[in-house]
């Protein structure tokens, strides 16, 4: 189950943003920054390979709001990537 096994270098991957928990009891905080940082070697796409870490929680252990804000983010990444008008950067 481990992901860093399946990259492949040269692969033109899609956007990537990994999101890791810091207190997370059951996935190291390390084993998505590993992933991210493979991605980021081996892509070949120019889209973004991101990682978000969240410092308070993790796995699901967080409070409403910061489990509402996690999504807020990662919907927002995937409107960029999309390309919603209203989701990219001002020039």
């Amino acid at each position: 189950m481990d992901g860093l096994q399946h990259v492949v270098k040269g692969t033109k991957y899609p956007a990537i943003l990994g999101v890791g928990g810091y207190n997370d009891p059951r996935v190291m905080v390390w084993q998505p920054g590993k992933f991210v940082a493979a991605a980021q070697k081996a892509s070949t796409s120019g889209r973004p390979v991101l990682l978000k870490i969240n410092y308070d929680n993790g796995h699901f252990t967080q409070d409403r709001d910061v489990t509402y804000a996690n999504f807020a983010d990662q919907y927002a990444f995937m409107m960029w990537q999309c390309g919603h008008p209203l989701f990219q950067p001002t020039k």
